[in-house]
């Protein structure tokens, strides 16, 4: 595979969470080049795995509220005359 240099900027944010990822992360395997794990974050986003992410997770909130709503919403009482009538 070819490598080509390419430069963009970062946010100072997402260098400080690099760095620390880098430097203090005890599953970081240190013969990994931080260009390495960028390259990765950016393959792993764009291939569509977080398209697939967020479809799940909207997918369990609907079903999440509908179990609670389910789960809390007040059930009809019935008329002491049907209770007793058993309708």
């Amino acid at each position: 595979m070819s490598k080509a240099i390419k430069s963009f900027s970062l946010d100072l944010e997402t260098v400080r969470l690099l760095e620390e990822y880098c430097a203090a992360s005890d599953n970081w395997d240190r013969t990994i080049s931080r260009s390495k794990v960028v390259n990765d974050a950016i393959r792993w986003f764009i291939d569509g795995d977080i398209a697939e992410l967020v479809h799940n997770n909207e997918q369990l909130q609907k079903k999440f509220g509908q179990a609670m709503r389910e789960k809390h919403s007040p059930k009809p009482k019935k008329s002491w005359w049907r209770q007793i009538l058993g309708f």
